[in-house]
């Protein structure tokens, strides 16, 4: 029993310590950290340590719903148009789009379906870029269209609240387009898989 409470000891003593370092070192670029940062970088944490799976924690998907009747070519490509229709509403302009083989095939000749479209807006860019051009690497918005083994489809984005809430508060205009960013690349992916028709 004394050795437990020991150890226990031990353990808090450092805890208590690794705080005090943490604190002195990082006191005040702590201070300016947005309220929000320490929850995500647990969830990713927790995220990874559950799945072994880095992605998982920087992924929001949603699954495609196929309605009776309906070919799940006839399905993505009415996603697809429900998500342009809301990157436009929003100011997000497609700029690429790619469709890949998967096992050497494409849908068509058998292999599973993975489709990737990029998103952007050039004025909005230039305003993420004039605060940090490390920003360049979320860019452009992406949505990846992926055919899982079960023969599901999955409409896949980049959760963006590491890069909203991760770091230093943002200013308000830049946090009021991120925000809509994020807004705009959510709603795309939720009512895309919906199996709404476009209009």
């Amino acid at each position: 029993m004394n050795f437990l409470k020991g150890i226990l000891s031990l353990i808090g003593a450092i805890v208590v310590i690794a705080g005090l370092i943490i604190g002195v070192k990082y006191g005040s670029s702590m201070a300016k950290m947005d309220s929000q940062s320490l929850g995500l970088y647990m969830k990713m944490a927790d995220d990874v340590l559950t799945t072994g799976d880095p992605a998982k924690g920087m992924i929001i998907k949603r699954k495609l719903v196929i309605e009776d009747g309906t070919s799940k070519e006839e399905a993505i490509q009415n996603a697809i148009e429900v998500m342009d229709e809301i990157g436009e509403n929003y100011g997000l302009a497609k700029v690429d789009e790619k469709t890949m083989p998967r096992g050497g095939k494409f849908m068509k000749d058998g292999g599973l379906y993975t489709h990737i479209r990029s998103y952007c807006s050039p004025s909005i860019a230039d305003i993420f870029l004039a605060y940090s051009g490390e920003f360049v690497g979320f860019m452009p918005c992406r949505v990846g269209i992926v055919e899982d083994k079960n023969g599901d489809i999955w409409l896949y984005t980049m959760n963006l609240d590491m890069m909203i809430h991760g770091g230093h508060t943002l200013p308000p205009k830049l946090l009021e387009y991120a925000n809509n960013v994020k807004d705009a690349m959510v709603k795309m992916i939720t009512d895309g898989a919906a199996g709404e028709i476009a209009e």
